[in-house]
């Protein structure tokens, strides 16, 4: 098979052609220690590779083995197929590895998270670099999405209106709502699991939020509520009493200790935080990923026509899930770990510099 070598102060890259498996692993895999006899970090470059088996991945852990402690292995611009190799056998969590970032890929649709992506914790507000960056790439037909764990009655609350978005996947991608605001794909708790979250709202013992398509509602109100909704800038729903309707998602105000007490018992939820104090549950089958591809399946975009920014816990599947995954510099460190991309902080024109960057926007 071909490879090719490129040789930089203390990095070698190597580009391999076709596939890796069973015929050409072992001949690559020579190819890799010879590299690493030259110099101590190792770049694989996977633009020209179409595939990789298992014989591929043996090569891969052969050569980390050798290097172990004395210098670094990457591998980047994996396509669509490898990626999924690499995540369905944990070497996502073994290498560095960064997707394909071809330079001719035309982005088709940008989604952004809202509380720390696009809203300033500092400020109360949305930088005026964001709001021209998403106007240019708009401008050129790329489609700017609210992906947040906010419903729509929340974002219209919002210091938002400045910018017009193209759809709203509100709820974490639970509620996925058109341009007029229409739904179009939604994703339910089940009914089973409603049992019991309704339970937990009807005991009373902490403050505990349903949210169904039309509406939401408190079963009480307490200083951890009324703190932690001040800080994110949100409102406090009016106290209520479940009717029955469908539950999209549910939101609660508590501490660590009885959110892992609340992981440990739902077992057909997940939870998210957005805050100290402040959680969303739902449906183990949703999250943001989830009303990502509903979306990409209504407009026919493939997912390497993606890009999301995003800063928290509850946006590390929809990072996975797209093209290319920004994180924004103020975000979390477990977020950071595992985008393709780390910008500038909000209020350092995070978005507009990232946009720049892959070429999405000109400077």
């Amino acid at each position: 098979m071909k490879t090719e070598k490129k040789l930089y102060n203390d990095m070698v890259v190597l580009t391999p052609y076709g596939r890796l498996d069973g015929i050409t692993a072992p001949e690559f895999q020579e190819e890799l220690f010879a590299a690493l006899k030259e110099r101590p970090n190792l770049v694989v470059d996977l633009k020209e590779t179409e595939y990789i088996s298992s014989s591929g991945l043996r090569a891969f852990l052969a050569a980390k083995k050798e290097i172990r402690n004395i210098g670094a292995f990457s591998i980047v611009n994996a396509n669509d197929d490898i990626m999924e190799v690499f995540e369905m056998t944990g070497f996502d969590a073994i290498f560095h590895i960064e997707r394909s970032h071809d330079e001719n890929k035309e982005i088709k649709v940008v989604f952004f998270d809202i509380d720390g992506t696009l809203l300033s914790g500092k400020t109360g507000k949305v930088p005026a670099s964001t709001i021209q960056a998403i106007k240019k790439m708009q401008e050129k037909g790329i489609k700017a999405v609210v992906a947040s764990g906010r419903d729509i009655r929340e974002y219209k609350t919002l210091p938002l209106q400045d910018i017009s978005f193209d759809a709203y996947l509100t709820l974490n991608g639970n509620l996925c709502l058109d341009k007029e605001e229409k739904l179009f794909a939604g994703n339910e708790i089940d009914p089973d699991e409603v049992e019991i979250l309704v339970s937990i709202f009807d005991a009373g013992k902490i403050p505990f939020v349903l949210i169904g398509e039309d509406k939401r509602y408190i079963n009480y109100v307490n200083d951890t509520v009324i703190k932690t909704q001040l800080a994110t800038k949100g409102t406090i729903p009016d106290i209520g009493e479940y009717k029955g309707e469908k539950i999209y998602q549910c939101i609660s105000f508590v501490d660590k200790e009885t959110r892992e007490k609340l992981e440990r018992l739902l077992d057909k939820c997940s939870i998210t935080s957005w805050n100290d104090t402040g959680i969303d549950i739902i449906a183990k089958t949703g999250g943001k990923a989830a009303g990502i591809e509903k979306y990409l399946d209504k407009m026919e975009i493939s997912r390497n026509q993606t890009m999301a920014f995003g800063d928290g816990e509850n946006d590390i599947t929809m990072l996975k899930c797209v093209g290319i995954g920004v994180a924004m510099g103020n975000g979390k460190e477990e977020l950071k770990k595992e985008a393709d991309y780390v910008t500038a902080d909000i209020d350092d024109d995070g978005i507009e510099k990232a946009l720049i960057h892959f070429g999405v926007i000109d400077a």
